[in-house]
C-alpha cells in the first residue's frame, strides 16, 4: 500500500513521502536554517527532498562564503579531484548503460568524438536520435547522471569532466508518456541489455530510477532480470534513493546490485569534513543491509540541459559578471546560488542519482585497467578498499566511501580475475561448508564465529594459491550464525562475498549464515 500524498510545509506541493529523519548533531546547521525559514517547524512534519536540498545548499553555501569563497565559478571542486581518482585510466575501451527517466545528446558525449553507442526510448522504440536532441522535460535527470558519469568537460575546457570521459555509452529512456517509471518499463530495459549487451559491448549498467512496491527480490522482475545480467558479467549499481525513512526498492533491493548511498563532503578535500548525505538505508524486506558503498551525493558538477530558460539565464549572468563589480556582482552571484549555477553550462546537483554513476566509472577504470574482471571481482574489490566514515553509523555507509585511485590500483594490480559467485558455499550432500576468502599479503588467515565461540585461532584457512584462502567445516545445527575472517590474529574482515550482514557493535559488520 502506497502512502497518501502529504503537503510540505516548507513549498505546499504535495509528495508521496516528506523527509522526518534528521540526527540532532550532524544536522543541527540544517535544522536551524530550516526552522529560521519556518518559525515552529519541527522534523516530525517532515519536508519534501527539493526544499531540503534547496536549504542543504543554503546552508553550504553560507559554509564558503564564511571561508572566503565564492559560490560561483570554479569553486565547486571537479569530481576525479574530490575523489582523487586515477589519472591514467579513462574508462577507454569500456561500455556504460544508463537506464534513466530520459536523456539529451549534450557536447560533453559527443565532441569531439561521438561516444553515444546507441539510444533507445524503451517505451518507444521507433523514436528517432533527433528526439533527444531537444529539451524535453524528462530529459534532464538522464542529461545530468550521463555526463556525471562520463562527460569530458567539452563546455567546460576539460575542467567538469567524469572519471570515465572516454568511456563509450548506451542510453536506455524508461520513462512513459505519463511521466511515470515503472517497474515494468525498467525490467523491459533490463532485458534489453540481456538482448543487445555483447553487440555494444556493455559491461557496467546503471539504475539512477526506482520500482513500485518493496517487494522481495525473489518476486521482483526487476531483480530477476539483474541477476540473470550478473551471471552474464555486467556489473549492475544503483542509487539507494533520498530519504531515509523510506523503503528500499527494487532494484536498490537486488543482492547482486551494488547499491549506492551519498556522501557529504562538503565540497571540500578535507576529510575530517566527511559526513553522510540523507540517503535511504536500511533492511529490505529480505534481510539485506543496504546500501554497501557511499559516494559524492551533493555539491556535484552537471550540465545545464542546453536550449532551456535556466542555460539562457546562466549565460546571461556569467557574461554580465565578466564586467560587473560592487553590488551588481553581489547581485549576480545571488542569483547564480539561487539557480545553482556555478558557470554558463553547468550547475551544482544532488542526490544519490549521482553517486551511483560516479561509481560506475570508478568501475569503468577498474575494467579498463584489467578487462578480464567478473563482477563479485569488481564488488570485492571496491568494498575491502572503501574506507568507513569514523563514529558514524555504519548501517547507513555500508563498507564505506568509494576509494577511487586505491580500487583502480588494486584492479589491475590482481591476477585472480573469478572467485566464487557467493560465499559461503553449503553442501548438503557432504553436510559440509566451504568458506573461502581473497586476501594478499596475508601470512595467516582464521575462521571466526558463533559456531566456534569465537576463537581466532582455532580454524586456520588452508592457503590454496596466492591470495586465495579456504576452509571446510561440517554443517552445523539449523540456526543462524555470525561469522569473520582473522588475518594474521588482529584483523577482523567481513566476508565480502556474502549479501548478508549486520552490524558488529564496534563501528563494523558480521558477515551472517543460514544453516
Amino acid at each position: 500500500m502506497k502512502n497518501a500524498p502529504k503537503s510540505c510545509p516548507f513549498c505546499g506541493v504535495q509528495h508521496p513521502r516528506l523527509v522526518q529523519s534528521f540526527h540532532p548533531q550532524q544536522d543541527q546547521p540544517l535544522l536551524e536554517n530550516l526552522q529560521h525559514r519556518q518559525p515552529g517547524w519541527t522534523p516530525e512534519q517532515g519536508i519534501c527532498l527539493r526544499c531540503l536540498d534547496g536549504a542543504h545548499q543554503e546552508v553550504l553555501n553560507n559554509l564558503l562564503l564564511e571561508n572566503g569563497r565564492e559560490t560561483a565559478g570554479l569553486s565547486v571542486l571537479p569530481t576525479p579531484l574530490r575523489l582523487n581518482a586515477h589519472p591514467d585510466f579513462t574508462g577507454k575501451g569500456v561500455t556504460v548503460c544508463l537506464i534513466d527517466s530520459g536523456f539529451y545528446v549534450h557536447p560533453d558525449l559527443e565532441f569531439p568524438k561521438n561516444r553515444i553507442k546507441k539510444i533507445v526510448d524503451i517505451t518507444n522504440p521507433r523514436r528517432q536520435k533527433s528526439y533527444f536532441r531537444q529539451p524535453n522535460g524528462n530529459a534532464w535527470h538522464g542529461a545530468m547522471t550521463s555526463v556525471v558519469c562520463a562527460g569530458n568537460g567539452h563546455l567546460s575546457g576539460g575542467v567538469y569532466r567524469g572519471i570515465a570521459s572516454e568511456a563509450e555509452l548506451v542510453l536506455l529512456k524508461v520513462t512513459g508518456e505519463n511521466g511515470h517509471i515503472t517497474g515494468g518499463n525498467i525490467t523491459k530495459a533490463l532485458q534489453w541489455v540481456c538482448k543487445n549487451h555483447e553487440q555494444y559491448g556493455i559491461r557496467i549498467v546503471n539504475l539512477s530510477v526506482a520500482g513500485d512496491d518493496p517487494i522481495s527480490f525473489r518476486q521482483s522482475e526487476v531483480d530477476k532480470a539483474i541477476k540473470t545480467l550478473n551471471e552474464k558479467g555486467i556489473v549492475v549499481v544503483a542509487a539507494v534513493g533520498n530519504d531515509p525513512g523510506a523503503p528500499i526498492l527494487p532494484p536498490a533491493n537486488a543482492p547482486e546490485v551494488l547499491t549506492v548511498g551519498g556522501l557529504d563532503d562538503r565540497n571540500t578535500l578535507d576529510p575530517m569534513q566527511q559526513t553522510l548525505y540523507h540517503s535511504t538505508y536500511g533492511w529490505t524486506v529480505d534481510g539485506l543491509l543496504k546500501p554497501e558503498l557511499i559516494a559524492p551525493a551533493i555539491w556535484l558538477a552537471a550540465p545545464i540541459l542546453p536550449g532551456t530558460p535556466a542555460q539562457q539565464q546562466a549565460q546571461e549572468i556569467f557574461k554580465k559578471m565578466e564586467t560587473a563589480q560592487g553590488d551588481e556582482r553581489d547581485d549576480l552571484l545571488r542569483q547564480a546560488r539561487q539557480g545553482k549555477f556555478i558557470s554558463p553550462h553547468y550547475q551544482h546537483a544532488g542526490g544519490t542519482s549521482f553517486a551511483a554513476p560516479i561509481v560506475c566509472s570508478i568501475i569503468a577504470q577498474m575494467l579498463e585497467a584489467n578487462p578480464k574482471l567478473s563482477p563479485d571481482m569488481v564488488r570485492e574489490i571496491l568494498l575491502t578498499t572503501a574506507r568507513p566514515l569514523p563514529y558514524e553509523d555504519r548501517q547507513r555507509q555500508g563498507y564505506g566511501v568509494v576509494q577511487a585511485g586505491h580500487a583502480v590500483v588494486q584492479a589491475g594490480g590482481d591476477a585472480h580475475h573469478q572467485l566464487w559467485a557467493s560465499s559461503p558455499l553449503i553442501d548438503l550432500a557432504k553436510r559440509e561448508i566451504i568458506f573461502r576468502f581473497h586476501y594478499h599479503d596475508a601470512r595467516q588467515v582464521a575462521l571466526s564465529g558463533d559456531f566456534n565461540a569465537w576463537a581466532f585461532d582455532l580454524q586456520l584457512m588452508a592457503q590454496m594459491e596466492d591470495g586465495l584462502w579456504e576452509k571446510i567445516i561440517p554443517l552445523p545445527d539449523e540456526g543462524i550464525y555470525r561469522y569473520k575472517y582473522v588475518v594474521d590474529g588482529r584483523d577482523w574482515k567481513s566476508d565480502p562475498l556474502n549479501f548478508y550482514r549486520a552490524p558488529d557493535g564496534f563501528f563494523g559488520f558480521n558477515s551472517l549464515l543460514f544453516v
